[in-house]
């Protein structure tokens, strides 16, 4: 029997999905982080950042994913000084204090991902609805970083696992100037227990916001045939 699969389409500009970034200096993981996903559904249903509900979206969901586009890094430099407003509508910093910060941040550019969410149908459904009508605007790792296109993509039975459909769903990069050919072949990462890879983005909920470990796979697949780009592709 065919598990219930949701996949989104992570597209945009820039996306940046922190690892290590809890101080001045902010930078971006290769691919989507997990917590980085939990905290964009978290947007959807409207989660507060410290709502064990959260973390129970962490526990109930398995995440794979595939590189569709390559993207390349960015580190843009910014300084802070004084007091800043909030998105609470306060402000932060301290006017008599004149130090200014320097806070270096890494962005991917024009990447492009599909991540597939396996888990139980209910709660794949509660998290298709919250995409397609969110209580917050979402974004691609940062607040900086909005979504091109719409992330969700299907909830489907159509593939037998979630590493099945890594390797048979279409490719779907939006056609742009700056693509001249498809790629040859795709990476995919796959949230598993035996993996010998470690992730830190696995989410509990903490002040510090430190995150703990997740074991994952990552292998190569052939190119799994397009979806209506080949004729944007053919005459860009």
């Amino acid at each position: 029997m065919a598990d219930t699969l949701l996949l989104l389409r992570l597209e945009g500009v820039l996306q940046s999905w922190g690892t290590r970034s809890r101080w001045d200096v902010r930078d971006s993981a290769d691919e989507p982080t997990k917590s980085g996903l939990i905290g964009l559904l978290g947007c959807a249903f409207g989660y507060a950042r410290l709502d064990p509900k959260l973390e129970e979206l962490d526990k109930s969901l398995k995440l794979g994913l595939r590189e569709e586009n390559f993207g390349y890094g960015m580190t843009d430099f910014q300084t802070i000084t004084g007091q800043l407003p909030t998105a609470s509508g306060g402000t932060k910093g301290n006017t008599d204090d004149p130090a200014t910060i320097i806070s270096p941040r890494t962005y991917l550019q024009d990447a492009a991902f599909l991540a597939v969410l396996g888990g139980e149908r209910t709660m794949l459904e509660r998290c298709r609805a919250a995409l397609l009508s969110p209580k917050w605007p979402y974004y691609l790792g940062r607040k900086s970083c909005p979504p091109s296109r719409s992330i969700f993509e299907a909830l489907t039975e159509e593939y037998e696992s979630i590493e099945d459909t890594l390797r048979k769903h279409p490719w779907d990069w939006e056609c742009k100037d700056t693509i001249s050919e498809r790629p040859r072949r795709l990476r995919c990462c796959l949230e598993d227990q035996e993996g010998d890879l470690l992730r830190p983005d696995q989410l509990p909920l903490n002040a510090t916001r430190m995150f703990g470990l997740r074991r994952v796979r990552v292998f190569w697949i052939d190119f799994p045939g397009e979806k209506e780009v080949s004729e944007c592709i053919s005459h860009g």
